[in-house]
């Protein structure tokens, strides 16, 4: 078990898979290393804190364990190359089996990455079979043969909306080698609650939101609310770090009035744009990359059953509020 502090504090990109074009009815596209490279380096150029790689948004489940090293290896040579070694990699491990979920963390951190996300196991999360002793065990031994700090990551959408506990998650975080959390799911009162509680040593453990629209009330409410894992800084990143950085200076006092104002009406259009998110998840992300970023995502979006051909007719539904905060990106 290695043990190390939580990441910095943030705005983390959960990173789309590129895959190059090809025959739609193909089992396989290949990935597209140019396009991930660009998109890569235009983050880190926009200065965000760190990228997950092959987590929800990265279709892991959709990629093989050798591809996963080698997009984790290829990115962390780009930025390295480019003079971004401060870009934090954060790897992605979603599995069910025990075993699996270890070797993957240990396949991540030999190909670059310095923390683990880890996904909580759902499959008979519906059928009674799971307890709270025995999360508790799963979270426990992962961390116990992990190389890597863990982040506990909580994501009910795509885990038969599986709720972890606050009991459990605050046992948890008193693990030397389980650093923090991201919590994917709208219940802000488990934000709050976590990046505040008297319980937790907050130094330690790091809570980060998986969704956008709730970080300005996460960064104002306690001293373990660290940042955003958020889907739409993945072609909104400059909006993404403006309401940290404010939110920086309204937590210190030093905010001016007029830097108040400016923090709310840019979270509310960020969270409007983010309905995007909400409503078409991975696919959609790769979808606004591709208008907004004119990188090439690749046929279909990802890889099947994915796909957007049902995304331009909701695109103009959208164009109004991707238009305001593309203003907002442009003079940043």
């Amino acid at each position: 078990m290695a043990t190390g502090p939580p990441p910095p504090s943030g705005i983390y990109v959960p990173v789309p898979t590129f895959f190059q074009s090809f025959d739609k009815y193909a089992y396989k596209q290949p990935l597209d290393h140019d396009a991930q490279a660009e998109h890569t380096l235009l983050l880190a150029r926009a200065g965000v804190t760190g990228l997950i790689l092959c987590g929800s948004t990265g279709e892991a489940v959709h990629l093989t364990s050798a591809e996963r090293v080698e997009l984790i290896s290829r990115q962390k040579k780009v930025l390295a190359d480019n003079n971004y070694d401060n870009v934090v990699i954060m790897a992605g491990t979603t599995s069910q089996n025990i075993d699996e979920t270890i070797g993957v963390i240990k396949e991540s951190k030999d190909a670059g990455a310095t923390y683990a996300l880890v996904l909580t196991p759902n499959y008979f999360a519906v059928a009674g079979g799971y307890s709270e002793e025995g999360m508790r065990e799963w979270y426990v031994t992962v961390a116990n043969n992990s190389p890597i700090p863990v982040l506990v990551y909580n994501y009910p959408a795509v885990s038969n909306n599986l709720q972890l506990s606050l009991s459990l998650m605050k046992t948890l975080s008193k693990h030397p080698n389980i650093v923090g959390c991201k919590l994917s799911h709208g219940n802000m009162s488990h934000h709050l609650i976590l990046s505040s509680s008297p319980e937790i040593e907050h130094q330690y453990f790091r809570v980060f939101t998986g969704l956008g629209q709730q970080l300005l009330p996460l960064l104002l409410s306690g001293p373990g609310a660290a940042g955003a894992i958020d889907g739409t800084a993945a072609y909104f990143p400059k909006s993404m770090i403006r309401i940290y950085n404010l939110a920086g200076r309204i937590r210190s006092g030093d905010a001016t009035t007029e830097e108040w104002e400016e923090a709310q009406k840019l979270q509310c259009a960020y969270s409007e744009v983010e309905e995007w998110v909400v409503k078409f998840g991975t696919v959609g992300i790769k979808e606004a990359i591709k208008i907004v970023l004119g990188i090439s995502v690749g046929q279909a979006g990802g890889r099947l059953p994915f796909s957007e051909s049902h995304l331009t007719r909701e695109w103009e539904k959208f164009r109004e509020v991707f238009e305001r905060v593309q203003d907002i990106e442009a003079k940043l």
